[in-house]
């Protein structure tokens, strides 16, 4: 029973002063313990239910009943009603959609708050996005979104980082999102529950991060919230909020029982406070979707925040016996992360002055992966759950980069009004569907079933009015007005093979089919086509910027089921010019020599011509390409060998599955905190500690030799996998095409399927990932650098995030592999790198989602959708692509860096059927848009974008990391004048921060030193002279470049 009701809390209103309740109030004194209360709410931009239905009250409300509507708005009512009450806001997203539906008077009152420092913005992203399966080009551009939208309509820039909740934290982050971002430091809730008990004990729960080893001036401070309990809530028992226990409340108890719980808050003080070295400890007072009724958790932190400075006033509180001998008086007041953040860094500073033999920070320089809630908790499985998704995001993000560049180039400048206006903006619903997709339920791969159909939607929905718009742009650039070409289209199935428009042009003689190939990178690129075609025949292919033409036949596509006519023809294109395009044709308009260039590989016949395929011996068959040689196995497909640049390496590839834990069928070996701990979307748990993948054995393969190349298609014993490993003439790498699904069920398993790459490498237990597509990071195995492991999983303990590159070295030689988007990769034996490409599970891991992680083709699920795993249709079917390079000992990061960014930013495609004679092209078939000479190898152009009529947008990223190439990571110059050749001159360059929300240099006047120097190292030596900017290794520079009027 609640103790009864002793005085009016109107009363108490009346009668508090300001000295009681007050804000931004700390007190330099090592005495004195400031307690700084951050009101804030975590509101995910999709998980159990979709953006719409977490926005708006009483919508699916049998999941939960959020709305984050009326969290804004009963926040802001709250917020006027005392001057003193602070607020954090983080999901620009959100708070987008509600400031679209306010009048100039609420939006004037949100000024005023945002003015008088109640209301603060953190992170300021479009949601807080995902740190393990992200790469660094999404991560930037939702940031921008977000970072854009508050400066234009708040005129405020965010100075910390706030990512509560990522299971897992990346030194990109700290690098970039933190400090390039014009952040001072970054807090967060999640780290590995070791290394948490290890700073507990050791008064490092905050410090400072130096995370990059390229990039100077990147420290950062970096902090636990959560009262560095693992997580971001109010200390145990105090959640005021209207969905928390009433119980918990302050509001109507006696002074007595109000006394004896403010004792026990104390005494969570004192604790939190053990685990800093200083006098300033940050209370995080808010959870997921809080308040919602926000007067009830303003009322309650109020009467919390007085009666503490009342009782300790009065003596009814005896402070120094709760906090002591360390403080002996008590502070706490209404604050936010930026305040605090500035607080800690008065502390660091009185140190440094004073040379104090105080405990000091420690700096840490690696990351926060993999994360463990427990002994078998591994939180390693979402760097690969729902592997389509995260093929489709990066996808996406690939059409956005390429279509603002072209948008740029050949923009009708009637189209140019529109860009002054968010949603009529031709990208506007992809930059928000890509921003929403970064969340971490988002691209994780952690949210419900429905609400990942809603995140497909969205990128499907933005793709589409992207590509639509730069596909007209193409037509009228090259095709006149009465053209009888049909308008260019973009096939967004083509990894599937299905293009309906390319179908339909080469069904007859009378048709022809034109191909735009456009180059998104900075320098000259090749690819080799793989265009779907209407029948087994003959065609010509014509690159129209030389009408060279070649006749060759199409094949069967690789993969397909039996029963199915699909075909495609493979077209080298030889090199693409930066930032330009090729023209193709294709047409049935020759006639091939009949040739069987099916072969079974014991059979292959030396062709003098190419000399590419030659039998070595009874059980080997070598296929050669201009760079390397590699053998196969004749019966099973599987590479045994390859050779490269003199280097010779051993190299075999394994296919295989873990059997997910289940706790219906298997039980812990090892007494654990939750021996029933499932793999799930979030955990990968193998059924055992020590489990060994069950093997998909090949049974036989068909060697495809065509004009490009020579492919090895593999079937398996088990139908439901199946692989082409192909070999271009013109390509440095070896591609590796699978296709995974459906994964069988039938035995009530879940499975987790991996694929291993073993080579001659005596890698010592060490191999290095990429963090989101930028610096490598050395992994060992069972090994962490900031803490000693105690290993109770060692197949899923030594998983990590590959976002774009994974490699292995010694001295002789070194093997990288390059995926297309972000899988959890490992090497659990010397050697091997492994990767997991594909889960299906049948059980929930009880970390939030609330059902399994089984994916079908049927779609939605009926609902409730846990409790017997039924789903609607088969297992998905999935698709993906490794390519290998093999090179001399030490180089794995130089082989890696060469293939990340044409695997991001691949050729965009676009098709139109003409009927013979198809019309002349209305301009060149081809242009180098101003770039006369590529960019430097080592740079890429990240955002090539408009801002307005005479505005632009120029990210420039140094793709090399110091120690990656003894050439190639060197400092590179670049001038900015030549991406603008064809646009216009010049006029003005101003550095920016990596969102572009400040000037560079503004921000050097405000940013918390946390090294002991100042500036960066673009202010020191990398200034800009004229239009020329220097990169060094790893470093992006943002610019507005400003042209004059033509």
């Amino acid at each position: 029973m609640r103790p009864s009701f002793t005085f009016s809390f109107a009363s108490f209103l009346l009668c508090l002063t300001a000295a009681e309740l007050q804000k931004y109030n700390a007190i330099d004194s090592d005495h004195v313990l400031n307690v700084h209360v951050v009101p804030h709410s975590h509101d995910d931009v999709g998980w159990l239910k979709t953006v719409e239905q977490y926005y708006y009250p009483d919508q699916n409300c049998s999941i939960s009943p959020n709305s984050v509507q009326k969290i804004l708005s009963t926040t802001i009512d709250a917020l006027q009603q005392n001057e003193a009450r602070t607020f954090v806001v983080v999901e620009t997203k959100f708070f987008a959609m509600w400031w679209k539906e306010q009048n100039d008077a609420v939006k004037d009152t949100v000024r005023f708050l945002v003015a008088n420092q109640q209301l603060s913005f953190v992170n300021g992203g479009w949601c807080m996005h995902d740190e393990a399966a992200t790469h660094f080009v999404g991560m930037i551009d939702q940031m921008t979104t977000g970072h854009t939208f508050l400066e234009r309509e708040l005129g405020y820039i965010p100075k910390v980082g706030w990512q509560l909740d990522p299971f897992g934290h990346s030194v990109t982050q700290a690098s970039l999102m933190t400090s390039k971002m014009g952040f001072d430091a970054v807090y967060f809730g999640r780290i590995d529950y070791q290394d948490l008990a290890f700073r507990h004990s050791t008064q490092q729960c905050e410090g400072l991060w130096n995370a990059s080893t390229s990039l100077e001036d990147t420290t950062v401070f970096w902090g636990l919230t959560g009262s560095y309990s693992g997580n971001y809530g109010p200390p145990k028992g105090f959640c005021f909020d209207a969905y928390c226990d009433p119980e918990q409340r302050l509001l109507g108890l006696t002074e007595d029982t109000l006394l004896e719980r403010l004792k026990d808050f104390v005494q969570q003080l004192r604790a939190q406070s053990d685990r800093t070295s200083d006098n300033h400890i940050m209370l995080t007072m808010g959870e997921d979707f809080n308040y919602m009724d926000a007067a009830t958790n303003f009322a309650n932190l109020d009467l919390l925040i007085a009666k503490l400075m009342i009782y300790q006033h009065s003596g009814r509180l005896d402070v120094p016996q709760f906090l002591g001998p360390r403080h002996n008086r008590l502070n706490i007041f209404y604050s936010s992360p930026e305040y605090y953040t500035q607080q800690k860094h008065k502390v660091w500073k009185r140190r440094q002055d004073l040379l104090s033999n105080e405990t000091e920070w420690k700096t840490k320089t690696d990351d926060f992966f993999p994360y463990s809630s427990c002994e078998n908790c591994f939180w390693t499985g979402y760097f690969t759950s729902r592997t389509s998704f995260k093929r489709l995001e990066r996808v996406a993000s690939s059409l956005l980069l390429a279509s603002r560049q072209i948008d740029v180039l050949i923009s009708n400048e009637e189209l140019l009004d529109e860009y002054n206006c968010d949603c009529c903006h031709p990208f506007y619903e992809l930059e928000d569907a890509l921003g929403v997709a970064q969340h971490h339920d988002g691209v994780s791969g952690t949210a419900k079933q429905h609400v990942a159909d809603d995140y497909a939607k969205r990128l499907s929905s933005g793709m589409h009015r992207a590509s639509a718009h730069v596909a007209n742009l193409l037509s009228e650039r090259m095709y006149a007005v009465n053209s009888t070409v049909i308008h260019l289209q973009y096939c967004p199935l083509l990894n599937e093979t299905i293009c309906p428009v390319a179908e339909e042009a080469t069904k007859s003689n009378g048709t022809a089919l034109h191909v735009v190939v456009y180059n998104p990178l900075g320098q000259n690129q090749s690819t080799v086509l793989r265009i779907p075609v209407a029948s087994l025949a003959c065609y010509e292919i014509t690159d129209l910027s030389n009408n060279i033409s070649i006749c060759d036949h199409s094949i069967r596509a690789a993969m397909q089921p039996a029963d199915t006519s699909t075909y495609v023809v493979y077209y080298d294109t030889g090199s693409l010019p930066p930032l330009g395009y090729k023209t193709f044709q294709i047409s049935k308009q020759c006639d091939c020599p009949t040739t069987d260039i099916f072969r079974n590989p014991s059979l292959v016949i030396v062709e003098k011509e190419r000399r590419r395929l030659r039998k070595a011996t009874s059980t080997t068959i070598a296929v050669t390409n201009d760079f390397m040689t590699v053998e196969f196995d004749t019966i099973t497909g599987q590479m045994k060998r390859a050779v490269s640049d003199g280097t010779g390496i051993d190299l075999v590839q394994d296919w295989g599955y873990y059997t997910s834990f289940d706790h219906q069928w298997d039980h812990s070996e090892v007494p654990a905190v939750d021996p029933t701990q499932n793999s799930g979307a979030y955990i990968f748990r193998p059924s055992t500690p020590t489990q060994d993948i069950h093997h998909l054995l090949p049974r036989k393969a068909t060697v495809v030799d065509t004009p490009q190349g020579a492919e090895v298609r593999i079937e398996f014993h088990q139908n439901w996998i199946r692989q082409t490993t192909r070999i271009f003439q013109s390509q440095p790498f070896i591609e590796v095409e699978y296709e995974i699904g459906p994964i069988p069920i039938d035995d009530l398993r879940g499975k987790e399927i991996v694929t291993r790459y073993r080579a001659s490498i005596a890698s010592k237990s060490a191999f290095y990932t990429d963090s989101n597509g930028r610096e490598f990071l050395r992994r060992q195995r069972n090994y962490r650098p900031s803490w000693d492991l105690d290993v109770f999983e060692p197949v899923a303990g030594n998983f990590y995030p590959v976002n774009t590159a994974i490699f292995l070295q010694d001295k002789n030689a070194s093997l990288s592999v390059v995926v297309d988007r972000s899988q959890g990769g490992s090497s659990l034996q010397d050697g091997t790198l492994e990767l997991m490409v594909q889960r299906r599970n049948l059980a929930d891991d009880a970390k939030g989602v609330g059902e399994p992680l089984n994916e079908t083709s049927g779609g939605m699920t009926p609902y409730p959708p846990y409790g017997n795993a039924e789903r609607v249709g088969d297992g998905v079917i999935i698709r993906g692509t490794h390519r290998i390079m093999i090179g001399k000992g030490l180089t794995g990061a130089k082989l890696a860096r060469s293939l990340m960014d044409s695997a991001f930013a691949e050729p965009l495609i676009f098709f139109g059927k003409c009927t013979i004679p198809c019309p002349a092209i209305f301009q060149s078939a081809s242009f180098s848009s101003g770039l006369s000479i590529g960019l430097p190898k080592n740079v890429m152009l990240i955002t090539f974008a408009r801002l307005n009529t005479a505005k632009y947008l120029l990210r420039l990223g140094h793709q090399y990391g110091v120690d990656d190439d003894d050439e190639l990571a060197e400092p590179v110059s670049v001038d900015i004048g030549l991406l603008f050749l064809g646009i216009g001159e010049v006029d003005t360059i101003d550095e920016m921060t990596l969102s572009g929300n400040q000037k560079w240099e503004s921000l050097q006047k405000t940013k918390l030193p946390w090294s002991g120097e100042t500036g960066s190292t673009s202010d020191k030596d990398t200034s800009n002279k004229g239009n020329m900017v220097v990169l060094r290794p790893m470093e992006i520079r943002t610019f507005h470049v400003t042209v004059k009027a033509q």
